[in-house]
């Protein structure tokens, strides 16, 4: 077990996803694509936060921060991946979001 409780196997699907990260990571074909779909991903959720605002202001600021976190995702599963998969990717997610946002952008102890 790791020390967050885990058992050292990953899953099966976390197997297949350090698998496809690790390929992504170390193929240069496959990170330009990995940054097209990052961008595409990233207009997508920009629009659907917009709903037809126009302040080109508010569009560059909801771009910023949609971009910001999608970089900390993506750090954090880079991370993940490094380690092969031992650590929490939540726990990850979480310190890459306080790392870009501060300490208040995470609510680390929900209430149920």
């Amino acid at each position: 077990m790791t020390s967050e409780g885990r058992p050292d196997d990953p899953t099966a699907g976390d197997r297949f996803l350090l698998a496809r990260l690790r390929l992504m990571i170390s193929t240069p074909a496959l990170r330009a694509r990995h940054l097209d779909n990052h961008y595409v991903l990233q207009q997508a959720i920009v629009d659907a936060l917009e709903d037809g605002a126009t302040d080109p202001d508010e569009a560059f600021r909801a771009r910023a921060a949609v971009g910001a976190c999608l970089a900390a995702m993506h750090t954090a599963l880079v991370r993940w991946a490094e380690d092969d998969g031992r650590t929490e990717l939540p726990a990850l997610i979480a310190q890459a979001l306080v790392a870009a946002f501060g300490p208040d952008a995470v609510d680390v102890d929900p209430v149920g």
